[in-house]
């Protein structure tokens, strides 16, 4: 197994980007047409076209198909529109995914740092600079949010004025690791200066309004769009998604976390920021009065660092990188893992694992050096537990009290904690 394949079974829902920049093409966007080429992704919709599909489940489709688009583009056209009227920024997209904002952005020679998993960024360079050419000013970085020196080592020295921007990201954390993502943000921010702008609020509160005005407030429409969304959720693994108090239904509790964080909270209304024409609804104009009017209610979370905040993130013990050593002795796989284990480096763990090969009856796990596990690391843990016949053979050693914190956060202390 590659690296890529290991990096996709570590975080499989890095696979939705592939849909985002599928879908952006779907509805016309010529820079996700040619991101796409480049990419060699298959248009939305290819996996199924080699299948005999009923007229009436085409019909469906077809009445469907601006629900699954709509999201999509006015998440991004919106986002667009407002960093092009803050001109003065330098753009850290986190994550960017598979967007073409990189290459709408080199055309207005603005400073552009891309960010997101390895599994992401690995393609997303050389694809972009296949269409741009090579530009200082459009970079592509390789970080994990929950880890504050990935963040920090993909800027320079010259980097100023930042306007972080978060479209799907917040959902995947549980609270601990949402807490980790706020103080490092926090942390860039005081250092580079600007502000973070987060659409996944308002996402959460109204993405099912937006669907359904899409619809025209179809409800078997309505209902098949909500049936289909949640079988794709059930097949991304074993992530919990808006696990966090981010997408707590009560705005006070969030606001008031907001504050604990160190940031200040200033809304900007979305519908400001759409653009002339919504090219999901081309086909169905009649709707978009009722669309723009959902968008008078969402707001993009703009947070700036508050002035009494002096905090700065923790230091790291460089006598501590991550290391996983193993060996298999009489079928017991005994490893021992140092440092943090987040999606940029639990692959290896999961790397080691299927090296070991088959026969593996017991596991043995010694955290004691462990200085951080992230979801994704406790992802690989699992499944190492679960390819057991016996469940009990697997044992965990060495736990800190945050490790453990951790395990019993996420609800993985049932399965890897005795």
């Amino acid at each position: 197994m590659n690296n890529q394949d290991l990096r996709e079974l570590v975080n499989p829902v890095f696979n939705t980007a592939k849909s985002c920049v599928q879908l952006s093409a779907a509805s016309g966007d010529k820079d996700a047409q040619r991101l796409l080429d480049a990419l060699g992704f298959p248009p939305f919709g290819a996996q199924m076209s080699n299948k005999p599909i009923p007229k009436e489940m085409l019909e469906q489709v077809r009445k469907l198909f601006p629900a699954y688009t709509i999201i999509i583009e006015t998440r991004f056209q919106t986002m667009n529109r407002l960093i092009e009227r803050m001109e003065e920024r330098q753009i850290a997209d986190l994550p960017c995914g598979y967007t073409s904002r990189g290459i709408r952005l080199s055309r207005q020679g603005r400073t552009y740092f891309g960010l997101d998993l390895p599994a992401v960024i690995d393609a997303m360079g050389p694809a972009v600079e296949s269409i741009i050419g090579k530009n200082k000013a459009v970079t592509y970085h390789a970080v994990d949010a929950t880890n504050y020196e990935s963040l920090e080592n993909a800027f320079t020295e010259d980097s100023r004025n930042l306007l972080v921007t978060t479209e799907g990201l917040l959902m995947y954390f549980v609270q601990s690791e949402l807490e980790k993502v706020f103080s490092n943000i926090r942390c860039l921010l005081q250092k580079y200066g600007g502000s973070w702008v987060i659409a996944d609020r308002a996402y959460f509160l109204y993405d099912k309004e937006v669907v359904a005005a899409t619809l025209n407030n179809d409800p078997q429409l309505t209902a098949m769009y909500a049936a289909v969304t949640n079988r794709a959720a059930a097949t991304t693994a074993d992530v919990k998604f808006n696990d966090s108090v981010f997408f707590d239904p009560d705005d006070g509790k969030v606001r008031d976390f907001i504050r604990k964080m160190g940031f200040e909270l200033h809304e900007i209304c979305m519908a400001d920021y759409l653009p002339d024409q919504i090219a999901s609804l081309n086909g169905n104009p009649e709707v978009e009065p009722a669309v723009r009017d959902v968008f008078g209610k969402m707001k993009f979370w703009e947070l700036t660092v508050a002035k009494n905040v002096t905090s700065k993130p923790a230091p790291v013990d460089i006598n501590l990188p991550f290391r996983v050593v193993s060996e298999v002795k009489d079928g017991v796989f005994e490893v021992s893992i140092q440092g943090r284990m987040d999606t940029i480096t639990a692959p290896e763990l999961l790397k080691q694992f299927q090296n070991a090969g088959t026969g593996i009856r017991a596991i043995h796990v010694d955290v004691s050096r462990m200085a951080y596990v992230s979801s994704a690391g406790l992802r690989v843990l699992l499944m190492m537990y679960k390819s057991l016949e016996n469940k009990d053979s697997f044992d965990m050693t060495g736990v800190s009290d945050d490790v453990r914190e951790i395990l019993e956060t996420t609800g993985f202390d049932q399965f890897l904690l005795k």
